[in-house]
């Protein structure tokens, strides 16, 4: 299996997040907290290609507003993948 493309990363809080996948198909990318120590897979953002994408956390103790902040930041940097 290849390894997803890095499409970028964003701060949030305290946290970097690396957002991961293929910006060209489908519509789903992966998100890891590289920063700080250890990296740990937080989730995915599903349904990117539509006009609901819907952030899939493993663990929900992030408020309304960090998730929404997060899915945005997603979603702007796949659409920046895309662009090119």
């Amino acid at each position: 299996m290849n390894e997803p493309n890095i499409l970028g990363q964003f701060q949030l809080e305290h946290r970097t997040i690396q957002v991961s996948g293929d910006g060209h198909a489908g519509g789903t990318v992966w998100l890891e907290r590289v920063h700080p120590d250890p990296p740990m897979a937080l989730g995915c953002v599903v349904e990117l290609d539509t006009p609901t994408p819907r952030l899939r956390l493993y663990r929900a103790e992030w408020s309304d507003d960090l998730r929404e902040e997060a899915k945005e930041r997603t979603v702007a940097l796949w659409l920046a993948s895309r662009a090119d």
